[in-house]
This record gives C-alpha cells, structure tokens and sequence, in this order.
C-alpha cells in the first residue's frame, strides 16, 4: 500500500510539473502575441504625433505593459479615427486609440493656468487604464532656469 501511494505521489508531481510547463509556453505565447500588437501600436502612434517616452512590459497571465506617451499639440482626432478604421481588426490598438480619443477629448478639461499635461501612461492588464498626468508649469520653467 505505501509503495502504490509514493507511485501516485510521483504521478500527481508529474501532472503538476506538466500542467506548469504548458501554462508558461501559454504565457511565452500571449507575450509574443502581445508584444507584436505593442509594436504596431507604438509606430501607429508615433506616426499620429505622439512621442514615447517609456515602455514596460511585465510577464504574467496576461501580461502586463505599462506605455508613457509624451505630449505635445494635440494630436488630431482625425488621425486617431483613421487608426481606427484602418486596423479595426486589432483588439488592443483599437482599445488604446479608442480611449485615447476620449482622453484627447478630455485633456483641456483641467484649466488650471499653472498645469500643463506632462505625459500619458497606458496600463494594459485585462482591461486597458489610460491616466492623463498634469504637472506644475512653474517647476519647470524652474528646473530649466537652475540648469541653464
């Protein structure tokens, strides 16, 4: 009986490791799909005017990328919308310029004269997260007269 119990034991290790190698080729997958998705967002969005300023890509199910956009003019809606129609087959590019589109919509919102729109951070986990960032405009004209 003991020895029938240790080959069970060994069985139910082996089914374990197993499931455990097919959950990480899974993720190997998801990444790859994910990143090449990545890719082709970042260029459809350098090419409609914005700038990126970093890219983090944490691998997990499902993975996790986090992209800060730099800001500048605004960048036309137009541009986005033709994003959209021209790749609409594209999940995570259509989500992102989707809501980027709104939060274009959504930048002049904040009035403050002393606030300007630093950067845009997209938080891509199962459902994507835009945060639009202000910063104090007197702080950086500061650090730009103390490094001049």
């Amino acid at each position: 009986m003991p020895f029938d119990l240790l080959n069970k034991g060994k069985l139910i290790e082996e089914k374990l490791t197993e499931g455990a190698n097919t959950l990480a080729n899974l993720g190997i997958e998801k990444a790859q799909e994910v990143l090449a998705e990545i890719n082709l967002l970042l260029e459809l969005l350098q090419s409609a005017g914005y700038g990126v300023s970093s890219l983090d890509f944490e691998l997990s199910l499902p993975p996790k990328v986090t992209i800060k956009l730099k800001t500048g003019p605004l960048v036309k809606e137009e541009k986005l919308s033709a994003i959209l129609h021209d790749y609409a087959e594209k999940k995570v590019v259509t989500t992102i310029v989707a809501s980027l589109i709104q939060a274009n919509r959504l930048r002049s919102s904040v009035t403050v004269e002393s606030l300007q729109l630093e950067e845009v951070e997209i938080l891509l986990t199962t459902t994507p997260n835009i945060t639009l960032q202000w910063k104090d405009k007197d702080k950086e004209k500061q650090r730009a007269g103390v490094a001049a």
